[in-house]
């Protein structure tokens, strides 16, 4: 076909572009031009159509990237834009009003589309958007309070933005960093209130009547399986966080289990060598009891089986670290988080008595004057930890720490005033310590009721000693740190160390992962390097 039309003797296709002008030959032909002309028009509508569906189709996103930013939010955009234009850094309510009449046009919902920088306006949603959210239910609960927040305080914000534009220009002069600013302290404000508001719930669920969490399932397991034994192992918060892993470990195992007081420091024997047990007397029982008819079998037909804690702990799978996922049918996890499994787990295995509660909430509230969220809380462990070569973290950084929170507190951002501080400590020679330090501050504690003058382990806990120290001063002892369990949970800002499992024990029974602040940290790591793998 090619000889025919050009009548040219065979060549090879590159011989023959490169002797005669191929293109030309095409053009001049009528049937190559109008397939020609036909592909250019082509081209060209498609060009066009494809540049006009991206254009509204970039106009409509912005618009509706606009309408959903919050005013603070376009407030640090306004900003950044501004920062580009140097000598436009600081100008009248006048001078925005002009730019703004001439630059912008407004949308349905009554905010303004600025002719701003659409590609870092872009950017900058994208990356918000970005962020994942590591905090379990409870922090994209927190976020979607904040959201609402945001949206009640926009028509107010835009009627007030719309009141300053009609001001003299004389009257005042408004910055970008000023605008940034205002809009920071509404959303911080904001943020703020929403963790008191949780909190309060917690302290609500917590010091309600009857206990706010349902009891385990441990009658959920193989009946014909071993059982296995969990012994009590330590202080009472190290006892209950092993006591806590070895029961996940034993339902991922489908097996039931009992928790082993016989050699337990926290049970000793009395003066005829008779021990009376030690959960029963401050919290609901934990596992099967020992007469339930499935541990009486598995007894009869020698199924009982000895675990050691090392193999619910020395495994990060085994400790279930942030991040790792568990299967717990038996109590109804398809597949869970591991901190937000031990979330779950913690209060409904940990059921402390009325009579603790009541008065762990009575001494918070009537006796330190405690609001939940609305305090900081100390927490100094010394004692027995010397003997483990812990290096007892010094007491100023505590109040350093504190000078990093304040602005979090109302009463300090209206009236200078710092708010209350708990300590919780097994040596109440801290009180004064801190006291001589700030004088000014306001310290509250345990240490300072008269009635905990009889409780044990006053100037250091040891848990050798606690063979000697009688009924009496046992009671008041645990009476004391179940209170302080409760303050420290409820607190708006946790500072403590991490070498004592009372910080563990109430990280999880905390709501969130924020506001926890670990000081014996290694230099220069978040809290979350330590805490993540608990």
């Amino acid at each position: 076909e090619r000889d025919k039309t050009f009548n040219h003797p065979r060549l090879p296709l590159h011989t023959f572009i490169f002797q005669h002008n191929l293109s030309a030959k095409i053009t001049n032909m009528p049937q190559f031009r109008n397939l020609f002309l036909t592909w250019a028009l082509l081209s060209v509508f498609l060009m066009v159509g494809f540049a006009t569906h991206k254009s509204v189709k970039a106009s409509h996103g912005l618009r509706r990237r606009l309408s959903d930013t919050p005013p603070e939010e376009l407030a640090a955009e306004y900003e950044r834009v501004a920062a580009r234009e140097p000598a436009q850094k600081s100008f009248s309510v006048e001078e925005i009003s002009k730019r703004k009449r001439q630059k912008s046009k407004f949308t349905n919902h009554g905010i303004k589309e600025t002719h701003v920088d659409h590609v870092a306006m872009t950017r900058t949603h994208k990356t918000k958007n970005k962020k994942s959210n590591k905090d379990g239910k409870l922090e994209e609960q927190i976020v979607k309070q904040e959201k609402q927040g945001k949206t009640e305080s926009k028509k107010a914000s835009m009627t007030k933005s719309h009141s300053e534009e009609e001001r003299p220009a004389q009257e005042s002069a408004v910055t970008p960093t000023q605008i940034k600013a205002v809009a920071s302290t509404i959303q911080q404000s904001q943020q703020e209130r929403e963790v008191t508001e949780i909190l309060t719930k917690l302290h609500d669920d917590m010091c309600s009547e009857w206990w706010n969490a349902p009891p385990l399932p441990y009658e959920n397991c193989d009946p014909n399986a071993p059982v296995n034994s969990i012994a009590l192992f330590g202080g009472l918060t190290n006892a209950l966080k092993l006591v806590l892993l070895s029961a996940v470990g034993s339902w991922e195992e489908n097996r039931c289990f009992i928790v082993d007081e016989s050699e337990s420091h926290l049970n000793p024997p009395d003066k005829n060598g008779v021990r009376h047990g030690f959960i029963h007397k401050y919290m609901e029982p934990i596992g099967l009891q020992l007469d339930h008819p499935l541990v009486v079998k598995a007894r009869e037909e020698n199924r009982i089986e000895k675990r050691d804690w090392s193999e619910f702990w020395t495994a990060m799978s085994a400790r279930r670290a942030y991040g790792q996922v568990s299967k717990l049918p038996n109590l109804g996890f398809g597949e869970i988080e591991g901190h937000d499994l031990k979330r779950n787990l913690i209060r409904r295995m940990w059921r402390p008595h009325q009579k603790y509660r009541q008065s762990s909430c009575s001494a918070m509230e009537d006796t330190h004057g405690l609001k939940a969220g609305e305090y900081i809380a100390f927490s100094v462990r010394r004692g027995d930890k010397s003997e483990e070569k812990f290096a007892f973290t010094e007491l100023k950084h505590y109040i350093d720490e504190v000078q990093k929170h304040l602005h979090r507190f109302d009463s300090f951002v209206t009236d200078h005033i710092v708010p209350k501080i708990f300590v919780a400590t097994d040596d109440c020679s801290v009180m004064s310590e801190f006291r001589e330090m700030r004088p000014n501050w306001t310290f509250v504690s345990e240490c300072d009721v008269e009635d905990n003058s009889k409780a044990a382990a006053q100037n250091g806990f040891a848990l050798r000693d606690f063979k000697d120290w009688g009924a009496v001063a046992e009671d008041a002892h645990f009476t004391k740190f179940f209170t302080e369990i409760y303050a420290l949970t409820m607190s708006k800002v946790f500072i403590g160390v991490g070498y004592t499992n009372v910080a563990w024990w109430v990280y999880f029974l905390r709501p969130f992962r924020h506001s926890f602040i670990l000081l014996d940290k290694p230099k220069g790591q978040p809290d979350e390097r330590v805490f993540n793998f608990w």
